[in-house]
Parts: structure tokens; sequence; C-alpha cells
């Protein structure tokens, strides 16, 4: 039989490889060819299992040597999906029986043209990020995702506006609580060392009566900044946070200026900056297919079914590039995050193998939203409805400096949770949310430490 070509078409990311590394898991004569626009692709290495859907891993850059696919470095110009052909910028087809569009997003960055603002997205935009911050003094980070609040607490050196549309930092994932625990703990840490202990711990509970949004984010991946200097031109690093703005316009200074930039925020303030860092969400890199296939009103990413496949037969669609209508679970919603790269990559793979009239359902990672990161230093994980909503019930477990749990339960029954710092909960809290246990019995003293809640439940 004539075999399954994989495609990635920009940056061979990890929702591409997962999927040409793990076909061969369900189709052992399938022929594979991955094509990335750059030498190296985005490998997951790492991998640890947490419990049963939460895991940790690394995303290296690495060159492909010895892999159970061909591998072509080249650029795509268009798709023929009639055809079912693939043209390169070069002049070169590719002919495949089944392709997977897994191109990633792009940075939706503010003011493309000034040369002085800048998106980070991957390894390439971080090396460029690195080498103008040796020369800047002043500079102004926008947007509240992971990208900016890891950003923000990795530079030194350096005096950093950061403008935020919201009431608290890092909303993306962490509600006002969490975020004046960051917050505290990015001040404290430089300032103390002082370890707390037990007796500061606070159990306490709120109930939420204000529906929230959802917001989606996005993440270039675990501890991107390690192996970069981040090192401003001054010789300290001082922060001011502008809460509830957006920028109004910027304007690059006339040669000669002291900054590079005038950046005017709609509270009115004027800043003058010598770079300004996009990290303001991404834009799913559609373009190539647009008119070809669906492509979702919401987010203009490539719109898939319950098979990963895209509105043309044999087409297929994962990571950031797609967008998911569909729902298995209230405790599960699409964010464009690695962890789900990886996810959408592996199921996509199982998917393209499997016969058509083969009824693939969707694992268990579409079930349950989990992600782990990191956020000023400290592990994060995040499972299922995290962000409360009306009618739910919170309960919290605070140790400064250490530790913040948080738990999200309805109805008597964990819906979701937040967990900062080393808390080893989230095997146990995966399965009470999972299992949809009834806890109401035991109300705040599911986190009281000196319970131990797997023997309780055992």
């Amino acid at each position: 039989s004539s075999g399954i070509n994989a495609e990635y078409g920009v940056g061979g990311g990890v929702a591409g490889t997962t999927v040409a590394e793990h076909l061969p898991l369900f189709d052992s004569d399938a022929t594979i060819t991955l094509i990335s626009a750059t030498e190296t692709v985005k490998k997951v290495t790492n991998l640890e299992r947490r419990g049963e859907v939460v895991s940790s891993f690394d995303v290296t850059d690495s060159t492909p040597e010895n892999q159970c696919y061909q591998f072509i470095c080249g650029v795509v110009n268009s798709f023929d999906f009639s055809a079912k052909t693939v043209t390169l910028t070069d002049g070169s087809l590719v002919r495949y029986d089944k392709l997977c569009l897994a191109m990633g997003a792009r940075p939706n960055v503010l003011y493309p043209s000034s040369c002085h603002v800048v998106g980070i997205r991957d390894t390439e935009s971080v090396q460029d990020l690195q080498s103008r911050l040796g020369h800047c003094r002043h500079v102004t980070v926008v947007g509240n995702g992971g990208i900016a609040s890891e950003l923000v607490f990795a530079a030194s050196r350096c005096h950093i506006t950061w403008v935020i549309k919201d009431q608290t930092i890092s909303s993306v994932f962490v509600d006002s609580v969490a975020s004046k625990f960051l917050l505290d703990s990015l001040k404290e840490r430089s300032s103390s060392d002082e370890t707390e202990t037990v007796s500061k711990r606070q159990i306490y509970s709120r109930t939420i009566t204000d529906d929230k949004s959802a917001v989606l984010g996005s993440a270039l991946g675990p501890d991107w900044y390690n192996g970069f200097c981040l090192d401003g031109a001054s010789t300290n690093k001082t922060l001011d946070i502008e809460y509830e703005c957006e920028v109004d316009g910027v304007e690059d200074c006339t040669k000669g200026s002291e900054f590079n930039l005038t950046v005017t925020l709609n509270n009115g303030k004027v800043l003058q900056s010598d770079v300004l860092i996009s990290a303001t969400g991404v834009v799913p890199n559609s373009d190539l297919v647009k008119g070809k296939v669906e492509l979702s009103d919401v987010d203009g990413g490539v719109t898939v079914n319950k098979r990963m496949e895209t509105s043309v037969p044999n087409v297929f669609a994962a990571g950031d590039i797609c967008s998911i209508p569909w729902r298995e679970s209230e405790l599960w919603k699409q964010m464009r995050l690695w962890t789900q790269a990886l996810q959408q990559g592996f199921y996509a793979a199982r998917s393209m193998a499997a016969p058509v009239d083969d009824p693939v359902e969707p694992d268990i990672s579409f079930e349950l939203f989990t992600h782990s990161t990191k956020l000023f230093g400290y592990k994060v994980v995040l499972l299922g409805r995290f962000q409360e909503w009306s009618g739910s019930t919170c309960y919290f477990r605070i140790t400064p400096r250490t530790e913040f749990v948080k738990l999200v339960v309805a109805e008597g029954r964990v819906a979701g949770a937040l967990l900062i710092g080393e808390t080893d909960l989230e095997e146990m809290l995966e399965n009470l949310i999972l299992n949809q246990t009834d806890i109401s019995h035991l109300g705040e003293a599911i986190l009281d430490p000196n319970v131990d809640i797997d023997d309780y439940f055992d």
C-alpha cells in the first residue's frame, strides 16, 4: 500500500514531530515525510507522567537524525488538496496520501512596522531579543500570558514597564488571589531568604457569584528563557505595572534621541522606551489554506472534527493551527499550549493511521484540561476548570513564598485546581476530578496537610 506522508509547514514544531514520530506505532508500513521550514525541529524530551493525563516535559531544538521519517527542509508555497500535492518554494513537489497540517501560529504583534517592536514566539525571536536587551535601559512589555509573565521574571538590569489590560498579573492562568501570591513572592524573594513554616499556611474558601469568561493563552515552552542572557544595560532591575490599560500608539523617536520609542497608553501616560515586547497572543498560520479548508470564525484556525480531520478528507490538523469546536467534557478547553500540541499530535497520528470506518474516539487528554508550566520560577499545574465561575466555591491553601493551592468545587465535586510550587497534589486531584468523587463532607479539610486524602479515598 502507498504510505502516509505527514507534513509540517513552518518550524517543525511539537505537533508535527509528534505526528511523524508516532505514526509508526499505529501503522508500521507507513512512509512518513516531515517538512520543516527550519533545519532543526522541536523535540519533546524528559517526558514525565504525573498522573493519567498530567505530564511535564522539556522541549529542545534537535536536528532530525536516524528518525523513523524522511525529512525535508523547505518552505511550503501552496497546497493542492484535489491533486494531493504540496509545492515548496524551490518548486519541488511532494505527493501524499494523508496530510497533517501542523504549521503552528505566529505572534499577534502590535505595531509590526516599527523595528523597535518585537514578538516572542520561537528560539530565533528570543535570540533576537537577547541581542537587543544588552543595549536597553527601559523595556515595555505588553501582554498578560505565560510569555509576558516569564519575560518580566527573567529579564534583569533594566527598567520594565509591564502593560496589562486586566486588574491582575498573569490572568490567562491565575486569579486575583494567586496573582497576589506571585507578585508578593517576586518582591519578597529579592529581599529575604527566610523559609516559611507550616504555621503560616492559610486555608480558606470563597464562593463565586460573578461569571468570568475564559481567555485563550499561549506558551513558548517550559523554561524557554534558560540558556539565554536577558540582561539589560542598567545596573539593577526595576518594575512598574500599568493595570487595566492598553497601548494607544507607538512612535519611533528621531535619530539621536535618548530612547528608541515613545509609547502612549490609553490611560494618558507616555513612556520613553528602548524596545516594546509584544506578547499579546497568537494567530494560527492558516493563510496558505484559506478558502481551501473550513476555518474557525472565532480565531481563524483550521476547524477539525473528532478525528482531528479537516473539512477536506485525508487532511488532518494538530497544534496551534487547529481550532477544536467540539468538547468531550466541560472540564476541557483548547488553549494554544505546548502540552496540547503534544496531545493533539499523538491523537492525530492515531486517527491518520486508522481506517475511515474505524470509530476512533478522543482519548482521556480531551476529557480533562491539564498544563504544567513555570511562572516566576514556580512550578505551576493547571487542572480542569481552574478558573472559577458563578456558583462554584474555591478552597485555598497558601504558604507565602512556598506554595499556593486552589480547588474549584461545584456541587460537592472538584472541577478544577491551580497548584503553584511543589505541592505534589496533582495526581490525587486529577483522580478526584476524573472520578467526580463527592468531597462535600470534607469541605476545607481536603486541603489540611494533616489529612491523608489518598488513604481516605482508598
